[in-house]
């Protein structure tokens, strides 16, 4: 049972789109009572999950045999909103685990801790990195193994979704490869990861070297982006998973119709040009990488305005793009022919 409580859209319930997108076999339902109102089905919100039963309470949602709540939103700060701390209590009380991606850690609340405890159900904080990490020791540089990371141009804007695409599209083609999940949805999809944004800021290079060390005998590892190199709250953690992962070729991810810096308004994107430079010029003194290609996210647009976008980000940047979703991830695919071949 996912959690949207109100809440309910592509960008503003990013983790229940992308575990319906990705998971949609062990999805029950989905508890949002203002969208279950409307009469929509899911999928007119946020574009898949077919079938999938719209909810108005944990009672309800009981009908469809769930055995978790699972928190649905990733919003700023990360903290649970007020309004749901009753919809989590009732959770427990009807036997459900609850799983979180939030920065609010459920074990360390004292309500939910022992209201789990007498119940006897499990609170999962997906956010809570694992023990052992520390510093980063410089120890990729000479792994004959590939890495490709995504970045964006904001956050919330689909680096997870192009990572998961595109080693799909590598795993197709025959190749031994491996998302790497950095933040929390992708922890969920994938099963294991460090959600590097709950990490100690000395200790991110750190996180992101070693997710990448512990698969070095993966031959391609797509590694999951965070935030923007230029966003005013998250830069920081985006510049420590770059430098962490020494990545060998860079995709850059990009909204056509987002002008400005998610929530943070008065700051305009700037050209897809200067990110790239920017980007290439950050990763330079450690391990160069380049842009080798675009993955757009044209959720709500037309194929023709689709398709204008895609022509108008090759225009820019003299790169491939495409939407992964909309187009598929061949044009991605092909762009990283340079170090796939390097590697044999």
């Amino acid at each position: 049972m996912i959690l949207t409580e109100g809440k309910l859209g592509i960008f503003s319930s990013k983790t229940a789109t992308s575990l319906i997108r990705y998971c949609p076999e062990e999805t029950a339902c989905v508890l949002d009572s203002k969208a279950a109102r409307t009469g929509k089905p899911l999928e007119s919100f946020i574009g898949i999950g077919q079938g999938i039963p719209l909810v108005r309470s944990v009672k309800a949602g009981l009908a469809f045999k769930p055995t978790e709540l699972l928190i649905g939103i990733s919003p700023v700060g990360g903290e649970l909103p007020q309004a749901w701390r009753k919809i989590v209590l009732q959770a427990i009380a009807a036997g459900l685990h609850v799983v979180s991606g939030l920065h609010h850690e459920l074990n360390a609340d004292p309500e939910f801790s022992s209201a789990a405890r007498k119940r006897g159900v499990r609170l999962h904080d997906v956010r809570v990195p694992p023990p052992g990490i520390g510093v980063a020791l410089d120890c990729l540089r000479k792994l004959k193994q590939r890495r490709i990371a995504i970045i964006g141009t904001d956050c919330n804007i689909g680096k997870m979704v192009t990572a998961i695409e595109l080693d799909r599209a590598l795993r197709h083609e025959g190749h031994d490869s491996e998302f790497v999940a950095t933040g929390q949805t992708g922890i969920m999809i994938a099963g294991s990861g460090i959600a590097v944004d709950h990490v100690l800021s000395d200790y991110v290079n750190g996180a992101a070297e070693l997710l990448c060390w512990q698969r070095r005998k993966r031959e391609v590892l797509v590694i999951e982006g965070q935030g923007s190199i230029f966003h005013p709250a998250y830069s920081a953690v985006t510049v420590g998973l770059l430098h962490g992962s020494m990545p060998h070729a860079l995709i850059l991810q990009h909204a056509p119709a987002r002008k400005s810096i998610r929530y943070y308004e008065t700051y305009p994107l700037p050209p897809l040009k200067e990110v790239i430079a920017l980007a290439e010029a950050l990763v330079k003194p450690l391990y160069p990488a380049k842009v080798l290609a675009v993955a757009l996210n044209t959720f709500g647009m037309s194929d023709a305005q689709a398709a204008r976008a895609v022509q108008a980000a090759e225009r820019q940047t003299a790169l491939p793009a495409c939407d992964p979703i909309r187009h598929g991830a061949k044009k991605l695919l092909d762009a990283m022919t340079p170090i796939l071949k390097h590697r044999k």
